[in-house]
């Protein structure tokens, strides 16, 4: 709890390694799911921004299903 506590009250800039997976929201209002390793992005219309940790994405919540595996053939 302390970790998710700590990530949601820093902020990061334009140009910064993202640290953790997850949701991120721009001074702009955008939101944007990002991984660790990424660039935080420049916004298309207003430059550099920053950006805040708004939690994990609904992607991080899924595990691939044995039926997945079968239609994908592995």
């Amino acid at each position: 709890m302390r970790e998710r506590h700590h990530k949601s009250k820093r902020r990061f800039r334009t140009g910064q390694w993202v640290e953790y997976d997850g949701l991120y929201s721009d001074d702009w209002g955008g939101d944007l799911v990002l991984v660790k390793g990424d660039l935080f992005p420049v916004h298309p219309q207003m430059g550099s921004t920053g950006w805040t940790y708004a939690g994990q994405s609904v992607a991080s919540y899924r595990k691939p299903s044995r039926q997945d595996d079968y239609l994908f053939g592995y």
